[in-house]
């Protein structure tokens, strides 16, 4: 090479690597979802079953996700169904007094959205009490609701995926328990009820009773 040849080196082209080490990261939205083992769902059902309990859900709206919950195949699927709940769960609630309602030859109902406490009694005197807990709202993954039913009828209509329990009854009492069409999921919100009171009669129902028409009266059916 000449010495009188001051020209500079060609300096190399690296913009190709910089570009390369300034990519960002695969993106949790571009990743491959992975398939969702038991113990997520279970994770995910339990969740859902403290979003009850602090009044998130209803218990129609927690027996549609955990509906969901049983059909999904992936982890992205799974997350969707807890995607609007919070990841940690609040302080525990204090215990509060039980609510008392009562029915003396009179009709109480109670339907639509509601907010059903921890503890409640509903005492039925020769009266009748409806309590359509499908759009209530729970503030406890427990709830129980004592019955005191004196010659009277009590029915309450709940959905499916909620777990129920009875316990108690009176002297010439009758109960009518009727299985929902789905069983509960492990870890599913739990219902107790503890009947007592002589003469009356209990109906725990999935589902309305089926509604008769007066044309259906007058033909018979």
């Amino acid at each position: 090479m000449d010495a009188s040849d001051t020209s500079p080196e060609p300096i190399p082209n690296t913009a190709g690597e910089e570009d390369a080490r300034n990519l960002p990261a695969e993106s949790a939205g571009d990743r491959h979802p992975i398939l969702a083992s038991d113990a997520e769902r279970e994770q995910t059902v339990a969740r859902l079953r403290e979003a009850v309990g602090e009044g998130r859900l209803t218990l129609e709206e927690f027996s549609e996700r955990v509906g969901a919950v049983q059909l999904a195949r992936t982890d992205q699927e799974l997350a969707a169904v807890s995607r609007d709940l919070p990841a940690t769960r609040p302080s525990t609630e204090l215990l509060a007094e039980p609510e008392t309602h009562r029915a003396v030859c009179s009709h109480l109902i109670r339907q639509g959205p509601w907010s059903l406490p921890v503890r409640s009694r509903w005492s039925s005197w020769f009266g009748t009490i409806d309590l359509d807990l499908r759009e209530a709202r729970l503030s406890a993954s427990d709830t129980e609701i004592a019955v005191q039913n004196v010659f009277g009828t009590v029915t309450l209509i709940v959905p499916d995926g909620l777990e129920v329990v009875v316990r108690g009854g009176g002297l010439f009492a009758s109960q009518k328990i009727e299985s929902p069409q789905r069983p509960p999921a492990p870890g599913a919100p739990r219902l107790i009820i503890d009947a007592s009171g002589p003469g009356g009669t209990l109906h725990v129902r999935s589902r309305p009773p089926r509604q008769t028409s007066l044309r259906a009266l007058l033909r018979g059916e």
